[in-house]
């Protein structure tokens, strides 16, 4: 309700005392029609009070649509490399593409590395964000819980189709990197499986750099001794293969799809129907669980609405070819010439894409700006 609502409605209802029978000066006529007179200091008060309150109500109207951080810019690069089929994904969902309606303003941003082939990456990049936003924990306010609950879920859906018609997903996956953000309130979640990573940086608008430089997500290898661990006590082993530890012919240890490394077709597929499986598995254990998981690392993030952040996303196409910090110089280098998000972070995966024996390259840059707001 804007103030002149106000004023017309509480003028409407005021208490007016009868008019003087002297009609001396120093009255104000608040209705001329009724011929009903008010002493001017009264009416002044009550039309500062009138004032101070509409102003109040004015104020938390406003306060209501102002959200922590705005997202000021957003936009994606790919870039095939030396490999002969662009099996990367991304996955880009602004406020207004969110798939339910929700008091929030809420944003997905997603990467999804293929390998094997680029059907499971393809599958979750049209998929996850609508199984998340229908999981009883995103209603709850529970994004991590939903997003873990939607990797699971995307699972299950590769599985019915494993059983159904196709072989693919047992022998194809991707990683994931996703971040879901709460505009309104600046909550940031990431969540990844593999070896696509989310970079989050405070920038400084007057500069061309950017500092607290931080990478949100973990990669999933099987030489770390906790993965070799789970994959042991899953019934899996975990070889080295040319330098390089191995569940099978995988260089990760969590992805989605791979259907062949978990259960229950790791359990119930014979030795030599799917021939990488072979290296994954320890016939000892007649009961197999999860060589490969889909239990997503998590981290989460408050964002303030006095600060200027940038979030950087990369498949390992381009995370290989340089570290965290000089990436985040480069786009902000980028950005301070004028650049948008898209044309930076097409420029990112091109650079990547030209080395010598380069893998699909994917990136995504998002400029979230508090102190517009």
């Amino acid at each position: 309700m804007i103030y002149s609502e106000i004023c017309v409605e509480i003028t409407d209802q005021h208490d007016v005392s009868p008019p003087s029978s002297s009609g001396a000066p120093g009255s104000l006529t608040c209705d001329q029609s009724e011929g009903r007179r008010l002493s001017t200091a009264r009416c002044f008060n009550m039309v500062i009070a009138h004032r101070e309150l509409s102003n109040q109500m004015f104020q938390n109207t406003l306060m209501s649509t102002f959200d922590a951080v705005t997202l000021f810019d957003a936009g994606a690069g790919q870039a095939q490399g030396s490999r002969d089929f662009q099996e990367d994904r991304y996955t880009l969902i602004r406020p207004e593409q969110f798939p339910v309606e929700t008091e929030d303003k809420l944003a997905i941003f997603a990467i999804y590395d293929g390998h094997g082939s680029g059907l499971v990456a393809v599958h979750a990049s049209k998929r996850l964000h609508c199984l998340l936003a229908q999981r009883p924990e995103f209603a709850q306010g529970d994004y991590a819980g939903a997003i873990k609950a939607a990797l699971a879920d995307e699972d299950a859906l590769l599985l019915e189709s494993f059983k159904h018609d196709s072989a693919e997903p047992a022998i194809s996956g991707s990683t994931v990197a996703i971040c879901l953000i709460n505009l309104t309130t600046g909550e940031l979640v990431v969540s990844n499986l593999g070896d696509s990573h989310v970079i989050l940086a405070e920038r400084d608008p007057k500069r061309e750099c950017a500092y607290h430089i931080r990478r949100l997500t973990k990669a999933h290898k099987p030489e770390e001794p906790s993965e070799r661990a789970r994959i042991r006590e899953a019934g899996g082993s975990v070889e080295m293969r040319s330098g390089i530890a191995r569940v099978g012919s995988l260089n990760m240890s969590r992805a989605l799809g791979d259907l062949q490394y978990k259960n229950p077709v790791n359990s119930v597929v014979g030795e030599n129907s799917m021939p990488r499986d072979r290296h994954a598995s320890s016939s000892s254990t007649p009961t197999r669980g999860d060589f490969l998981s889909n239990d997503p690392y998590t981290s989460r993030r408050t964002l303030s609405s006095g600060r200027r952040y940038l979030l950087v996303m990369v498949s390992d196409g381009v995370s290989d070819h340089t570290d965290d910090a000089t990436l985040i110089q480069h786009v902000m280098k980028l950005s301070m010439r004028g650049k948008r998000a898209g044309d930076i972070a097409m420029d990112v995966a091109t650079n990547s894409g030209s080395h010598p024996h380069s893998d699909n390259a994917s990136c995504i840059v998002v400029f979230l700006d508090g102190q517009s707001s």
